[in-house]
Formats: structure tokens, C-alpha cells, sequence
């Protein structure tokens, strides 16, 4: 898996209306229209830019309709996924804003990396090591994919990090607010938000969706 990173990705979009803004300091204007102030004036933009509510859809049209026209065919389900496969080759490419992962086999990806530097400036920042919140490690015939950094970090803010780890079985039945009382109450809901956000593998989503306590007041 290889990630790439297109630069000043939001500035390859174009518009679908049009924008107008001041006159940016700095910027020279013409003899015939230097007789009236500059805030008497606005430019018309061409291209999107950065803050735009529409600058990230604009980039991605623009990344999508290039990689549809070599070949790539956008997941249904999921439209920041582009899929090619041929008898003997595939590529899977993920984009999330201006980062893309890239599997497939070594020709397959080759070709994407000329494809893309043909149409766009590209950072290619090699394997894979982090994404979304998740570490991957590759390994010699396959790849790991684990979250230590963040499991220790909730750790140490909860002051477990030198606890002492030990197997515990998952409890047999959903766990009740008036049988299972837990205390402080606040901080076991901090401990469940960030939990939530760990739960990317299936086994450990289903300990946690049966074990934990469900808070009435998990808003308040």
C-alpha cells in the first residue's frame, strides 16, 4: 500500500459559479483602471479556492472524472473508492481529501503513479504507515493494522497507561445503569467516547456494543 499526496489538491477544481472577492493586497492593477481605489474593484475567480464550501466536491469531480477516463470505475457504495481491474491486475485506490492509498499489484501501481503526475503535482510519501487513525505495518506477506499509539494515549490520560493488562472475558449479558452502577459517572462517558473510537475491528465493536453501560444522559 502506497500513499500519495496531491498538492494544493482544492486549487485543481473548478468552479460551477461564479465567485467574486477584493482586490487581494499586493496585487498590481492595470494602468487604465489605477485612477479609482482598489476596493472600487473585485476579480472574478477561475479556479476554487481553499475555505470555498464547494472546493472540496469541485476537487473531487476533478480527480474523479480523470481517473474514469484511464479506466477507474468509482465504488457505488462508497465514491471516494476507485476500482481497476484487467485479467491479471487490479488497483484499488481510497482517496480521503488529498490523500491517496493506493494497493495493487507493482505494474498496476506504477501506472497510477504516472497517471496521476501527469495531471497533478504529487507527493509520493511511500508505504502506507498511518491513515484515519489507524497504524499499518507491513509485514513480509501481509499487513497489520492496529491503533497502539492511540490506545496508549487513552490510556495515559486516564492514568492506566502502568496498569497491569489481563485477559477479561466478555460479560454474557448487556449491561444495565441500575444493576451495574459505575462511578464517576462523567468520566466513564469520557472513557466510552474515546473507546467508540477504537472499535474498528468487528470482534471488539461487539464487546463493546454488549458490554457497556447505555447512559440516559449520554447528551447531557
Amino acid at each position: 500500500m502506497r500513499r500519495m499526496d496531491v498538492v494544493t489538491a482544492y486549487l485543481y477544481g473548478s468552479l460551477d459559479s461564479d465567485i467574486y472577492m477584493k482586490i487581494p493586497k499586493g496585487f498590481k492593477m492595470p494602468k487604465a483602471l489605477s485612477e479609482k481605489p482598489k476596493d472600487m474593484y473585485s476579480v472574478k475567480l477561475q479556479r476554487s479556492l481553499y475555505r470555498f464550501k464547494q472546493s472540496g466536491r469541485m476537487w473531487y469531480n476533478r480527480l474523479s472524472d480523470y481517473l474514469i477516463s484511464k479506466g477507474y470505475k468509482s465504488n457505488l457504495i462508497c465514491p471516494c473508492v476507485f476500482i481497476k481491474k484487467t485479467t491479471y491486475e487490479f488497483t484499488i485506490i481510497a482517496v480521503y481529501v488529498d490523500d491517496l492509498n493506493i494497493i495493487g499489484t507493482h505494474k498496476e501501481i506504477n501506472e497510477v503513479d504516472v497517471h496521476l503526475k501527469e495531471e497533478f503535482e504529487i507527493k509520493d510519501l511511500g508505504k502506507t504507515k498511518y491513515c484515519l487513525g489507524l497504524q499499518i505495518e507491513h509485514m513480509p506477506n501481509d499487513i497489520l493494522v492496529h491503533q497502539s499509539n492511540y490506545t496508549e494515549k487513552v490510556l495515559k490520560r486516564f492514568n492506566m497507561y502502568k496498569a497491569k493488562s489481563l485477559s477479561t472475558p466478555m460479560v454474557g449479558r448487556s449491561l444495565n445503569v441500575d444493576n451495574d452502577p459505575f462511578r464517576p459517572c462523567e468520566e466513564y462517558k469520557d472513557v466510552l467516547g474515546l473507546e467508540q473510537d477504537s472499535v474498528r475491528l468487528p470482534q471488539k465493536a461487539l464487546e463493546w456494543n454488549q458490554t457497556h453501560i447505555s447512559i440516559p444522559s449520554w447528551n447531557d
